[in-house]
């Protein structure tokens, strides 16, 4: 069974503690992307971002990323925290950790969740009124239950 693990959390999360989740002795190289909530856009000053998920399949679909990139690049061990709820500008949004022997492998796993996982996750972002999903597709308002239009809907 290789390191890691898969959240969606409200709370906030500690880099020193993920990365020990994902170490062993035989990794020679760690990776590791933190994204933050910038305090502004080219729209304006952000005080916050609201985040919603659609979910078990986001959970689910963060897991089946997780395991390919272990696949793929034989990696040791790979973390990926996401929060949700509203994150005022300068914290922390995301994580993802990868561990490997060599440093090459580490990098392109880290690269590659974070990629699927901003394409394929079940996860909307609204800034300023707006939200956009994985397709990067925006959406204007949102449905009933406060939850983003067509929330869940696969394209």
């Amino acid at each position: 069974m290789k390191k890691g693990r898969v959240a969606l959390q409200r709370d906030g999360f500690s880099v020193d503690e993920e990365l020990d989740g994902i170490v062993s002795r035989r990794t020679g190289g760690t990776v590791i992307f933190v994204g933050s909530t910038r305090g502004s856009s080219k729209d304006g000053p952000v005080r916050h971002l609201d985040f919603e998920y659609f979910g078990p399949m986001a959970a689910r679909s963060l897991e089946r990323i997780r395991k390919r990139a272990i696949e793929k690049f034989g990696v040791e061990g790979i973390s990926v925290v996401h929060r949700t709820g509203r994150i005022p500008a300068g914290k922390r949004i995301v994580l993802v950790a990868a561990s490997a022997a060599h440093r090459d492998e580490a990098f392109k796993a880290c690269r590659f969740v974070l990629e699927q996982l901003k394409r394929d996750v079940p996860i909307w972002k609204k800034e300023r009124g707006v939200w956009s999903g994985p397709d990067g597709g925006k959406r204007g308002g949102v449905g009933k239950r406060g939850r983003p239009r067509n929330a869940g809907k696969r394209r």
